[in-house]
């Protein structure tokens, strides 16, 4: 008899687990590309535009410093994905830049590869409270397509994905 009346509230906690469980992704491009509507995207055109009319903003590659050294947008500053958190409030590293730690509001614009890894960047400063937040549609290769002919995506792992 106890049995029966534990049954319904015993079906109600499975549904609820079963309803509140996040999604499980395989790779980061596909975590990136289910985060991407949760944050705004510049072109390289609307970028270009910015940086001929000298608009104030923090330009970032979040690309591995071997590709940075590579080929890099004019102005960029380089902090790789896997050291952005721990360096974006470093008022050391800044220091060391000869630049001021970036205020919640200022505008930063980010750009990897070919934009997935800049998406996880966006969503990681958005969480650290940055408000003013861009990705570059496409990465580096849509501001200058040369570049994936160069250096094609590496796609056997190590990290440093797109």
């Amino acid at each position: 008899m106890k049995a029966k009346t534990y049954y319904p509230a015993f079906i109600f906690a499975v549904s609820l687990m079963i309803s509140s469980c996040s999604a499980i992704y395989e790779e980061g491009e596909e975590l990136a590309l289910a985060q991407r509507s949760k944050i705004s995207e510049i072109t390289a055109d609307e970028l270009k535009s910015k940086i001929e009319k000298g608009d104030n903003f923090l330009l970032l590659d979040v690309r591995q410093s071997s590709e940075y050294e590579q080929a890099s947008i004019p102005g960029a500053l380089n902090i790789p994905r896997g050291m952005l958190e721990f360096s974006i409030r470093d008022d050391n590293f800044w220091e060391e830049e000869f630049m001021y730690t970036p205020e919640n509001d200022e505008e930063i614009i980010i750009y990897c590869k070919l934009g997935y890894r800049g998406i996880l960047s966006a969503m990681a400063l958005r969480q650290l409270g940055f408000t003013n937040v861009k990705n570059l549609a496409g990465g580096i290769v849509s501001w200058d397509p040369d570049i994936e002919q160069a250096a094609p995506a590496n796609k056997g792992g190590g990290g440093c994905g797109g």
